[in-house]
């Protein structure tokens, strides 16, 4: 079982346990758990193999016993004890956006739905023929809603099943380093979607330099993790890792390696522009490498991808620009950016902390002190703690200001108690945008913040307008100075809200206000795509990891890597500056 089909059996024992009126401390701990395998670079059932399940944030000794007896036995005696009495057709339906568990326990009572394959159709149904609306606290409205909602779903799941990018990453890199250990491996370098850096990847590809290539093959083939043999030959094999993932290897000789590397890392435009230029020049570009079309001679081979480049009269161009946006035209011109790179970057403005602010949502699993020593240990100048405000629901005004006030005095009497600090701290709050444009802090609350980060976290389907306006309404607060995870989505589950983004972009210029790149794994967002709108509109940004556990601090290298894909350079991200520039525009 994966990590999303063990992370949806926790939420459907969460579910139950709502039902059931559990204990609400057990409930939250089984989303939590949830949302650590959804974001979890590695497969549960291999750290289960090495002893290591709660290494994962949110997976204590209780959970992780369960998941023992599941690996063990393929099912567990509690979670079915837990289910027993509730319908199990209630269980798919939620999946679907906006569906909690007394949502869908109602319908599927009322509905006497009893079949969960087909549950989400049955109900789909019922709502088109006019049946919901018929039922005591529901109506037209909540029909056409379910309604929007199903489809958005079906919608999801006919999508290609591809994974995002840090998971495909961190499977790659553990096959690399498995091939590196032949001592036929000249290299071995990732191909495809994988290696351009791109959000989410469908089936990893792998290219492997050898003399020989049967031997690299066959110990491709005994990797620890291979479940299933698709294919072999001469040219490299496929295979199905146990967590059901394809991994195709190439191999190739160290003189034509280049050449492949460079046709199978794509995109299929940038290609094809490569392919119209070498023509103009008299020549036919494959994956072996080049030779002259009206010219009986021998095949140009290149042992890297520089000098084919530099064949065709260009500079090289990183795999992450090859999307055909002009990189081969300005490579020609030798004038190509310079990318942004990890080392560049001095801090992280946008990680939650375990501090008890009754958050609006979930709180950080890390306490300052933890943060700050992996912030020294990742070589960081500064750091932004950016706990979720205080829920403006189940709070006065007055309480609120009251927490932020004490959440100061704790966090400096840290800071001040702690001389061997060296990592400088911005006591910062993530913000709702309410529907209506306002952010639920009292003015007299942020003279304990440094800065806040606004964010969208509900009514996500404003029209256009509506939501450009809430967006920009949030941002004008004096010290808001960045918004955060821009679009909204979320990768595989959630698609972006309807936004005008030159609207968005021109305000953000004009006001000094800064756009996130939130290096999430579920996220990645701001999108490549508008990173390079926005940078053409010289719009400032900002890379963040919206860490949630100390741990999630290493996946800068991922908001990095959709940076680069939108050509951005170090002075193009905010938090390239040194402590005191940064402070300057943060809290000026």
């Amino acid at each position: 079982m994966t990590n999303k089909g063990i992370a949806s059996l926790l939420r459907k024992v969460a579910a139950a346990y709502i039902l059931k009126d559990e204990n609400r401390f057990k409930i939250i701990a089984y989303e939590k758990a949830a949302e650590a395998l959804e974001n979890s670079t590695s497969e549960a059932k291999d750290l289960w193999r090495e002893g290591k399940l709660t290494t994962i944030p949110g997976i204590g000794k209780t959970i992780s016993s369960h998941l023992d007896e599941l690996f063990r036995t393929g099912k567990v005696a509690h979670f079915e004890s837990v289910f027993r009495g509730l319908p199990a057709a209630m269980f798919p339906l939620l999946e679907i956006p906006g569906f909690g568990a007394k949502k869908a326990y109602k319908m599927a009572h009322l509905l006497s739905l009893k079949n969960p394959d087909t549950a989400v159709d049955d109900l789909l149904k019922a709502a088109q023929d006019g049946k919901i609306a018929l039922f005591k606290g529901f109506g037209e409205k909540s029909q056409s809603d379910i309604i929007e909602s199903i489809q958005r779903f079906k919608k999801g799941q006919v999508k290609e099943n591809r994974m995002p990018l840090p998971f495909a990453y961190v499977i790659a890199s553990e096959i690399l380093e498995y091939l590196k250990l032949h001592k036929d491996t000249k290299e071995a370098v990732t191909l495809g979607s994988l290696r351009r850096m791109v959000a989410t990847i469908g089936d990893i590809d792998i290219a492997v330099s050898t003399k020989n290539p049967s031997s690299v093959v066959d110990w491709f083939l005994s990797y620890p993790k291979m479940g299933e043999l698709v294919e072999k030959g001469p040219g490299g094999a496929t295979m199905l890792l146990t967590n059901g993932h394809q991994v195709d290897m190439r191999v190739q000789s160290p003189d034509k390696f280049g050449a492949m590397l460079q046709y199978f890392t794509g995109s299929k435009n940038h290609n094809i522009k490569l392919r119209e230029l070498a023509l103009k020049k008299g020549l036919s570009l494959n994956e072996y490498g080049m030779k002259p079309i009206r010219k009986a001679k021998k095949l140009y081979e290149f042992a890297n991808e520089k000098d084919l480049y530099n064949a065709l009269d260009l500079s090289w161009v990183p795999p992450e620009l090859r999307e055909d946006r002009g990189e081969v035209e300005v490579a020609a011109k030798r004038k190509l950016p310079k990318l942004l790179e990890v080392k560049d970057i001095k801090g992280d403005l946008h990680i939650h902390s375990n501090y008890n602010l009754e958050p609006s949502h979930d709180l950080g699993s890390s306490s300052l002190e933890v943060l700050i020593r992996n912030a020294e240990d990742l070589k960081y100048e500064y750091i932004g703690i950016s706990d979720h405000n205080p829920s403006f629901t189940k709070h006065t005004p007055n309480q609120i200001i009251s927490i932020l006030k004490a959440r100061r005095a704790k966090f400096e009497q840290y800071i001040y108690s702690t001389k061997s600090v060296r990592v400088q701290i911005f006591i910062m709050l993530e913000v709702d945008i309410l529907p209506d444009g306002k952010i639920p802090i009292p003015e007299e609350a942020f003279e304990y913040l440094d800065a806040i980060i606004v964010s969208i976290h509900s009514s996500f389907h404003m029209d256009k307008e509506q939501m450009t306006q809430r967006i920009i309404s949030g941002l004008s607060h004096k010290k808001a100075k960045i918004f955060a995870h821009p679009t909204g989505r979320l990768i595989g589950s959630r698609d972006s809200y309807q936004v005008n983004w030159e609207e968005i972009f021109q305000y953000c210029q004009k006001n000094d206000k800064a756009l996130e790149i939130n290096a999430h794994p579920t996220r990645l967002d701001l999108p490549d795509g508008l990173v390079y709108e926005a940078l053409k509109k010289n719009v400032k940004l900002v890379i963040d990891t919206d860490s949630h556990d100390v741990s999630q601090m290493t996946l800068m290298k991922y908001g990095v890597s959709v940076a680069r894909r939108g050509w951005a350079e170090k002075s193009d991200i905010l938090n390239t500056m040194p402590y005191n520039k940064l402070k300057d525009w943060l809290t000026g």
